[in-house]
């Protein structure tokens, strides 16, 4: 880690030269692989200004080198070289990215690019640009910082925001299509802290009936106290109460709809939101 951050110039002067000093210092794939990554993060800044026209933006991996800028399809690209030189497989994921979107919200275009790496004959997926850092809608400016969440994500967590083009880059045993990717609840930075995956119910829109009872779980690779769980309802993010049931690494709750109108139905953790799901009163031919 603290190598990949030292290497200046002229270490850097050609993507060759980079590739062959990382080489040269690490000696495991995991090593050298992760060297590049990082060294991606911390030098290639998000071409924002080009954000609505980005053929005007470096997409040839020698330019975006040499520029130090551009937008997810240059980043990835220029990554690929750097493992292919170093004896890495890497193949180009692209596809759909959901992070702002409530479910039922379609993207029309294909929006985002990442990675699928080979380590030890097992594949691996890399998403460089989210791990560099973010656009701030508030300031519409781009904020550079290292997020490691997006390094060797868990294929059942990064399905609920990365859609492939090519269903055989899901990792998946069962694949998931574009209708209910689009349909998935909305998920924040918590439900990936926190580890969490396999959200149900799967479907983020939930039509129900005056005092219907609905059961949500969720599981967690990690240790998670229920105390840390809260259930919120609507706009004003009313507070309700709601039993955790934990039976090992499975977190479940039972809530009744007392009123059958549209809402939304938050869980948080630590008072920060992990997943959102869209409430809808049932209507003739919802099932």
């Amino acid at each position: 880690e603290e190598f990949s951050l030292q290497i200046h110039e002229p270490q850097t002067y050609y993507i060759d030269t980079l590739a062959a000093v990382i080489k040269k210092e690490l000696d495991k794939p995991h090593f050298r692989f992760r060297a590049a990554f990082r060294w991606v993060t911390e030098n290639i800044s998000y071409d924002l200004p080009h954000i609505k026209s980005p053929l005007k933006s470096n997409r040839n991996a020698n330019d975006v080198f040499k520029e130090k800028k551009s937008l997810p399809e240059g980043y990835v690209n220029l990554l690929q070289l750097l493992c292919l030189k170093m004896g890495i497989s890497a193949e180009i994921v692209h596809g759909y990215l959901r992070k702002d979107q409530l479910p039922g919200t379609v993207i029309k275009k294909p929006n985002h690019y990442w990675l699928s790496v080979k380590l030890y004959d097992k594949w691996y997926l890399m998403d460089v640009v989210l791990a560099s850092g973010y656009i701030d809608s508030t300031s519409n400016s781009y904020i550079k910082r290292f997020n490691d969440r997006y390094f060797a994500m868990h294929p059942r967590q990064i399905i609920l925001t990365h859609l492939p083009l090519n269903g055989n880059k899901q990792l998946l045993d069962t694949l998931v299509d574009q209708k209910k990717f689009f349909r998935f609840p909305k998920v924040y930075d918590s439900f990936f802290d926190n580890d969490i995956y396999a959200l149900t119910p799967a479907d983020g829109i939930i039509n129900i009936t005056k005092d219907q009872q609905k059961r949500f779980y969720f599981k967690t690779m990690d240790s998670l106290s229920v105390s840390r769980i809260e259930v919120r309802l609507g706009k004003n993010q009313q507070p309700v109460p709601a039993s955790f049931i934990q039976k090992e690494n499975v977190i479940y709750f039972d809530f009744v709809f007392a009123k059958a109108k549209k809402t939304s139905l938050d869980i948080l953790i630590d008072g920060q939101l992990m997943a959102t799901y869209i409430i809808a009163p049932k209507r003739k031919g919802n099932t």
